[in-house]
């Protein structure tokens, strides 16, 4: 018998209208019980005038309030725990996970035992969607205290027979994690782009190998886009075939993936979790069309302890929903930037993803590596972006300023603005082992 081509069949290739109509149903009833269970939510609606009645059809969404990062923070700074935002009894729940706290105090998360079950089946649909394979093996590398990335990826990848072997790369240091990826020979390579990049450098200057010769044949690069510039790199450094993997702990750790066709990220979530399209501005729903860009807003259809409904997660992309070549009918998309990090230069919207997609364009004769050099706090800019890129080994210094000039002149043609190119050497810029730094923040320094 052939090997199944999806993980969940009727779901991955069901009909968009007949889709709409089970999840209208499953998200009336996920409304009431919010509605009756959270005191956050409840208060959120009765100042907004809205209530589960109102909710007919999908439509209806638009009539209920958005819900931020920061709201869910304040309730539970306020009431402490998981706040006003936890709708299950405590004794329902069976793990408590959490943001990075990068940007403030930690998102607690909690899960109850049918949203543990359900994320292990949206890892599984994405994790098939992407090429992963049961009886595949990787080394988890990430941080195991409170981040999804750790535990609730590891457990959800053994539900579907991934073979896991935990290292924390803060803990069990990169000598130790080459020394398990030597022994055991894992056959995906589980990083964010950035971090592939890190490791490569490693294992060519410290182990004196060619990373391709390690063993890994699948590529799981999540945390980031992934550029096709990247993609390429990284699949002749490492001999792998690479694909990108999307996540969002706030509403559920495994949501989209590409399939072998990359022709976008498709939402993995059906029956589970929908989305829609905003404009960052006036937060007015943008049309579903082809190609349409703006927002991605998330509402969780059948999570028990910590719903969201309308979650901003900021995430700027460019979506698709015409039927995929590989069978699949969920809504592909692109994340182009982040509303938050979007800067508006003399009056153009900037987003630092798309001048990272053109610095990495050039590449080999820049390293991809570059900062945004911020003199203010933004998001508006009155003068020229300083923008720092690292050219590549190869590059002579007689070459140096015709390549700054390229990359100013290819900017001002796919960004519509000038920037200031300042070159410098390889390896000058701190390197990620997680995700992408975009900005130096220089405004900053002179506070000090």
């Amino acid at each position: 018998m052939g090997e199944r081509n999806y993980w969940n069949e009727e779901l991955e290739t069901m009909a968009p209208d007949r889709l709409k109509k089970i999840e209208e149903k499953a998200l009336a009833d996920e409304l009431a019980y919010i509605h009756e269970c959270s005191p956050f939510y409840r208060e959120k609606w009765e100042a907004a005038k809205v209530s589960p009645k109102d909710f007919r059809s999908m439509e209806d969404l638009a009539r209920f309030p958005f819900t931020t990062k920061d709201d869910l923070r304040k309730t539970q700074e306020k009431l402490g725990g998981l706040g006003g935002h936890q709708c299950c009894k405590k004794e329902e729940l069976v793990r408590i996970q959490g943001t990075s706290g990068t940007t403030g105090r930690p998102l607690y998360i909690g899960l109850t035992a049918s949203d543990v079950d359900l994320w292990k089946e949206l890892f599984a649909r994405h994790a098939w969607t992407g090429g992963i394979r049961s009886g595949d093996s990787f080394i988890n590398p990430a941080n195991f205290t409170l981040f999804v990335g750790g535990l609730s990826e590891s457990v959800s990848a053994e539900a579907m027979g991934f073979c896991v072997i935990p290292a924390p790369l803060g803990t069990a240091g990169l000598e130790k994690l080459f020394e398990l990826i030597v022994e055991f020979r894992p056959t995906v390579l589980f990083a964010t782009p950035s971090a592939t990049v890190f490791l490569g450098d490693y294992v060519k200057n410290t182990l004196g190998k060619q990373p391709r010769d390690l063993g890994f044949t699948k590529g799981f690069m999540a945390g980031e886009a992934l550029t096709e510039e990247s993609r390429a790199a990284m699949e002749e450094t490492w001999g792998i075939v690479a694909r990108n993997y999307y996540g969002l702990a706030d509403v559920a750790a495994d949501l989209a993936s590409e399939c072998d066709f990359t022709c976008g990220l498709h939402l993995c979530s059906a029956g589970a979790v929908t989305a829609e399209i905003i404009d960052p501005i006036t937060l007015a729903p943008k049309p579903v069309e082809e190609g349409v860009e703006g927002e991605i807003v998330y509402t969780t259809i059948r999570r028990r302890a910590t719903p969201v409904i309308r979650y901003r997660c900021r995430d700027m992309v460019r979506a698709y929903f015409e039927k995929c070549r590989c069978g699949r009918t969920s809504m592909r998309f692109y994340v182009i930037g982040r509303s938050d990090d979007m800067l508006k230069v003399k009056g153009v919207n900037v987003f630092p993803s798309a001048v990272k997609d053109v610095v990495s364009s050039f590449m080999p004769r820049t390293t991809g590596e570059m900062r945004i050099v911020l003199l203010e706090p933004g998001p508006a800019i009155g003068t020229n972006l300083e923008i720092k890129v690292e050219y590549g080994r190869d590059v002579k210094p007689a070459e140096i300023e015709r390549l700054a000039g390229e990359i100013r002149e290819t900017i001002k043609k796919k960004l519509v603005f000038t920037p200031v190119i300042t070159m410098i050497g390889p390896e000058t810029l701190p390197r990620s082992q997680y995700k992408i730094e975009y900005f130096e923040r220089a405004y900053e320094k002179k506070e000090k």
